[in-house]
Formats: structure tokens, C-alpha cells, sequence
């Protein structure tokens, strides 16, 4: 009986690391949840830009 049970806490385990991958690096032929995702483009940290000064403005 606890051999049983221990397969099935090893199966149950590789289930969740199987999602925690899937979750972590997406297979390429996963549709998008929404319009709104399938016609968006990640941005870069960098690309969010800051707040306009006067010195912006002067430019």
C-alpha cells in the first residue's frame, strides 16, 4: 500500500514540475488568453521611459 502511495507522490510531483516548466518557459504553439495579448509586444525594462522635465520640453 505505501508503494502505491509513493508512486502516486512521485507522479503528483513530476505533474507539478511538468506545470512549473510549462508556466517558466511556454511552448511556442500556446494561444494567448486574450486579443489584447496576442496583439501586444513585451517591453523591455528599459523601454517604459521616465517622467518629462523641463529639460525634455526645452528639446
Amino acid at each position: 500500500m505505501s508503494q502505491s502511495t509513493d508512486n502516486m507522490d512521485q507522479q503528483e510531483q513530476e505533474q507539478e514540475i511538468e506545470k512549473l516548466a510549462e508556466d517558466i518557459n511556454p511552448r511556442e504553439d500556446a494561444t494567448p488568453d486574450s486579443l489584447a495579448e496576442a496583439t501586444t509586444v513585451p517591453l523591455e525594462d528599459n523601454e517604459l521611459g521616465t517622467h518629462a522635465t523641463q529639460k525634455d520640453a526645452k528639446k
